[in-house]
């Protein structure tokens, strides 16, 4: 298993979540799991990453390579803070020396910029991960999902499925039959791998949705 890269429709979907869920299903079949945030932006120095907060819920090791302040996506950070952006092929590098199976949280969507020339779709493919879309429910996630796929088919990027999320309170209009909908919608393109409904306890989340992925990874 070569291990999977985490996108999103959007930012703040339920990635995190996502991530940690998954790496803790991956760990519950004994295999060698880490998480990995390559690019972590919008965090002060001291202050917890996406990879230490999933890597603590999924009780598996964490690995982060930079770290920008500025809440923006990962070029426009780096040149806020004066330095060369990352490329795809360092950062995958790097991934592969992580551990046998890494779980790689990406930032935003797939299409966000790496660099002048790169996306985090490049990212995906040059680390040669499955990725997995973190769909959050909220409307307008169909298009957004849907451009979605077609940039990872446009990038050679293999998409092992999707996760839809109940990021908020409340889902649109119509509860249950907004999610039926969007499955019907999504699943022509690519496999459910399973639904997080709304709970303010992340753990909780976190652990029913890793009892269902461990059987479809």
């Amino acid at each position: 298993m070569r291990g999977y890269f985490i996108t999103g429709t959007d930012t703040d979907v339920g990635k995190t979540r996502v991530t940690a869920a998954v790496a803790s299903a991956l760990r519950a079949r004994g295999l060698r799991v880490c998480v990995v945030k390559p690019v972590q932006t919008g965090v002060l120095a001291d202050g917890e990453g996406d990879a230490a907060r999933a890597a603590r819920l999924a009780r598996v090791p964490a690995y982060e390579f930079v770290r920008f302040r500025a809440a923006a996506d990962p070029w426009s950070a780096a040149l806020s803070a004066g330095v060369e952006p990352p490329s795809a092929g360092e950062l995958a590098a790097r991934i592969a020396r992580c551990c046998s199976v890494p779980v790689v949280e990406g930032a935003g969507g797939i299409a966000v910029p790496l660099n002048a020339s790169e996306s985090l779709g490049d990212l995906a493919a040059s680390a040669m991960l499955a990725t997995i879309l973190v769909v959050g429910l909220r409307l307008g996630c169909l298009s957004h999902a849907l451009l979605s796929f077609d940039y990872l088919r446009g990038h050679s990027v293999e998409l092992a499925g999707v996760v839809l999320v109940d990021r908020w309170p409340s889902i649109p209009a119509g509860g249950g039959d907004y999610v039926r909908d969007v499955e019907r919608t999504l699943a022509p393109h690519a496999t459910i791998l399973g639904h997080m409904p709304y709970d303010e306890d992340e753990e909780r989340s976190v652990r029913q949705l890793a009892s269902i992925l461990e059987s479809r990874l």
